[in-house]
């Protein structure tokens, strides 16, 4: 297995393996989701032509093909299920948080309306499992949907401890475990299920799904100081900015004391702070090395991530696996 923490790999040699398959995704989105409500077809388009990462589709895609035991068909009910659940979720998310831009372009809800986002990220959820039922394995949808009631309770214990600087890591690893590695995580089991492996290998893709999970929440919340203008397709400091305590603004506070404490502390009680203020706390993270533990923390979860991986049959799928784990873990957007 080639190792994910050597030199870049690229997202093109990552996908090269199931290219042929990759290269339909589009495809297949358009396909499960055609509707004969316009508002819900312009709000698909746009969603579809604002790009994204198709993180997801593309860990149910590589793992489903270590075998000739799935047929393309389930293949791609799974890849669309998990990207339609992934997407119903920023739908909801944007209008709870109150955005305008995702991946560079207007949100949704900014352009048609709260109400008409709502109800097509509930269409989302609703066509996603009308998917997984016809592929037919009882185990696949008990995955994804103790993992949607995950995401639920995840994005609900961030809502609570929002502007609270008292978070804690452990109340932080609560949150990320269910709003983001959950669906990774049952991602990875669904498509080894879809391959034919074993509890055993099913297992194993499960834990690495988490550890890559919280890799990719972990850099996700470090961008959010870190990434360059214009580089991550939203407002740089928009986390900080909406209250949201992650991992960064904790590894910050447990370093400080008194006066110090007190400032950042009333930084993150306020609800209406000061883009000022978001300058001076990432000095403040510079200067006591908070980038490099936070990054440090990411590779950790993704070196587990990989040893998860060695359990597996090698090949050209596990190379890309431990690839994209590297290239999570050193993303700039």
């Amino acid at each position: 297995m080639a190792e994910s923490d050597g030199h870049r790999v690229s997202l093109e040699a990552i996908k090269e393996p199931v290219d042929h398959l990759y290269e339909s995704l589009d495809d297949y989105f358009r396909r499960y989701l055609r509707t004969d409500v316009g508002v819900i077809d312009r709000i698909f388009e746009h969603l579809l032509d604002s790009g994204g990462k198709r993180f997801r589709p593309l860990l149910a895609i590589l793992i489903s093909s270590f075998s000739d035991t799935a047929s393309e068909e389930d293949i791609f009910r799974l890849a669309v299920s998990v990207e339609f659940i992934h997407t119903a979720t920023l739908l909801h998310d944007d209008i709870v948080d109150q955005s305008d831009v995702r991946r560079g372009n207007r949100v949704a809800y900014q352009l048609w309306g709260a109400e008409p986002s709502v109800l097509s990220g509930d269409y989302l959820y609703s066509r996603a499992f009308s998917l997984l039922s016809e592929i037919g394995h009882i185990s696949i949808l008990r995955e994804i949907s103790t993992a949607t009631t995950a995401m639920a309770r995840g994005e609900v214990l961030q809502l609570l401890r929002s502007f609270s600087p008292a978070t804690s890591t452990e109340e932080y690893f609560q949150v990320i475990e269910g709003k983001t590695a959950s669906l990774i995580s049952a991602t990875c089991a669904s498509a080894g299920i879809l391959a034919g492996f074993g509890d055993e290998a099913v297992r194993s893709l499960r834990r690495f799904g988490t550890h890559l999970g919280f890799s990719f929440q972990i850099i996700d919340d470090l961008l959010d100081y870190t990434a360059e203008l214009g580089d991550l397709g939203k407002v740089i400091g928009k986390d900080f900015l909406e209250g949201k305590v992650t991992l960064p603004a904790i590894l910050l506070m447990d370093t400080l004391k008194g006066e110090a404490r007190k400032m950042v502390s009333d930084v993150f009680l306020s609800e209406n702070p000061d883009p000022d203020d978001f300058h001076r706390i990432l000095s403040m993270m510079e200067d006591r090395d908070i980038i490099n533990r936070t990054q440090g923390m990411a590779e950790d979860y993704s070196r587990k991530a990989v040893e998860e991986l060695r359990k597996l049959p090698d090949g050209a799928i596990l190379d890309s696996l431990a690839g994209l784990v590297g290239y999570v873990t050193r993303r700039r957007t």
